[in-house]
């Protein structure tokens, strides 16, 4: 099973969807909106290739520091 990470240019909503295989057109579907305008994020471990962090990361230390790290944060 693979996991995939999307981001609807509709609405702005960010998720991630899990398939067999590779990704199809017909799991492009936000799950917010319904829109079809999806794009496939680029992802790594840690987090968004090429973008900064929407909130602090501990990845850089390689461990949670609570006064760095929100309770919603996650590693991808």
């Amino acid at each position: 099973m693979a996991s995939y990470d999307l981001k609807c240019r509709s609405c702005g909503s960010q998720f991630e969807v899990f398939v067999r295989g590779f990704l199809k057109d017909s799991s492009k579907v936000c799950p917010d909106c319904g829109g079809h305008e999806v794009e496939q994020r680029f992802t790594g471990f840690g987090g968004v290739i090429g973008l900064g962090p929407a909130t602090p990361s501990c990845a850089d230390t390689g461990r949670c520091e609570p006064d760095r790290c929100s309770p919603s944060a996650s590693f991808g």
